[in-house]
């Protein structure tokens, strides 16, 4: 089984068993893991690790594109659903882009921020808490 069929796998068992705005939110919470585990691993020169944990980000940010509904809500849900598509799209390159570079851990850190935001939001759709920035502790606002 291919690491896109496993990521989808996950996906689908989460969703069966938490409402399926939880289990975006706990998508992007992996997401954002993976991503500080990358920029941890930049900064000890464990370059492969680093690798790694990027492209296991970047196969659950795929993932959340090739799920979303192009059918429903009519041209809003339509033009939401690709607005979402290419922010994932545009974050996997970002990621991707940014390996190796000097700044790699910046980047990985602005990367990270902008995918916070958008995780915090579909967390206040779903009722759970906010994360702050750094720390990934709950934010109550």
């Amino acid at each position: 089984m291919t690491n896109l069929a496993h990521a989808i796998g996950a996906y689908r068992t989460a969703s069966s068993v938490v409402h399926p705005l939880v289990a975006v939110v706990k998508l992007y919470d992996e997401v954002l893991r993976r991503i500080g585990q990358a920029m941890e691993a930049t900064e000890q020169r464990q370059f492969e690790n680093a690798y790694i944990h990027i492209s296991r980000a970047s196969l659950i940010l795929r993932s959340l594109a090739g799920n979303l509904r192009f059918d429903l809500g009519g041209a809003d849900g339509a033009a939401m659903a690709q607005t979402l598509k290419q922010t994932y799209v545009t974050n996997m390159i970002a990621l991707h882009s940014s390996y190796g570079k000097k700044d790699a851990v910046e980047r990985f850190r602005k990367i990270r921020t902008g995918l916070l935001d958008l995780r915090n939001a579909w967390a206040q759709t779903a009722g759970m808490a906010e994360l702050g920035i750094e720390t990934g502790t709950e934010v109550r606002r």
